[in-house]
């Protein structure tokens, strides 16, 4: 199951070779494009480059469901993300500078003066950083993508049995523990990729590795899917009202907030508050 406990540093790691292979490949096209330098000066430095914002870049893209948990509403999140983008590509930067200056004589070092390359660096941090935050890359860092033959059986041994029985608790993994959430502590669930996010009673959002489409063919007649990314705890629900274009609003008790059904599931809404 995948760890929601804190942030993993540990989980870039592995991507490290690959990083390191793009600065060599960067540092060999300038040495082929400009050839003032040696190759092997201008394969350090790039690799240096690649280095610092690779890894915060993949650590962080590695990180996202952590970071949805944890920073929010979304906006708070991708303004932390970039600055974090940004600020890798300025110490990138400062880092080149230090090494030209220290490593391979290129002249007295001096704090932020390299004009443009800081822009530069920061645009394709930038580019580059949203696009493995919006990949989700975390779902490359578990050994393998989570599939639905993979999950678990909720009860037994007997696949045969496990296959025809509704699930009763949902296993979430917190450090090295597994807890089990009671479903009628379970307000909704909200999919994530090839997961699910449970909303409880209390408020807690908490990461399962079950997704919305297993979880449609398990779970008890007391749950409803009324969204492409929403399952509801029909036993939760306080009001039901009209919104726009055929959709409803679905209120929880406090401190649960609402959440909007889609038009293609109206007919799930009307069982609901039983027009039919």
């Amino acid at each position: 199951m995948m760890n929601e406990s804190g942030f993993n540093f540990k989980k870039g790691l592995k991507f490290l070779p690959q990083i390191l292979l793009v600065g060599i490949g960067i540092g060999s096209a300038n040495f082929v494009m400009h050839g003032e330098n040696n190759w092997l000066q201008w394969t350090i430095q790039a690799m240096s480059t690649s280095l610092i914002i690779g890894y915060v870049l993949v650590v962080l893209g590695a990180n996202r469901s952590w970071l949805e948990s944890n920073l929010k509403p979304s906006w708070k999140r991708y303004a932390i993300v970039a600055l974090f983008f940004v600020l890798a590509a300025l110490v990138a930067t400062e880092t080149e500078q230090i090494i030209r200056s220290s490593v391979f004589s290129g002249g007295d070092y001096k704090p932020l003066s390299a004009g443009k390359m800081y822009l530069y660096n920061s645009i394709i941090s930038l580019v580059l950083g949203f696009s493995f935050f919006q990949f989700d890359v975390s779902k490359k860092t578990s050994g393998s993508e989570a599939s639905e033959q993979d999950i678990p059986l909720p009860e037994g041994n007997d696949p045969e049995v496990a296959a025809n029985d509704p699930i009763r608790k949902i296993p979430i993994k917190q450090g090295e523990n597994i807890h089990f959430i009671d479903l009628d502590q379970v307000v909704y669930f909200e999919a994530h990729d090839n997961y699910s996010f449970v909303h409880t009673t209390g408020g807690q959002r908490k990461l399962c590795d079950y997704s919305l489409r297993f979880l449609e063919s398990r779970l008890s007649e007391g749950f409803s899917r009324v969204h492409r990314k929403y399952i509801v705890n029909q036993y939760h629900i306080t009001q039901i009202r009209p919104h726009l274009n055929g959709r409803y609003q679905i209120a929880f008790p406090n401190p649960v907030a609402p959440i909007t059904s889609s038009k293609s599931y109206t007919a799930n809404i009307r069982k609901l508050i039983k027009i039919e």
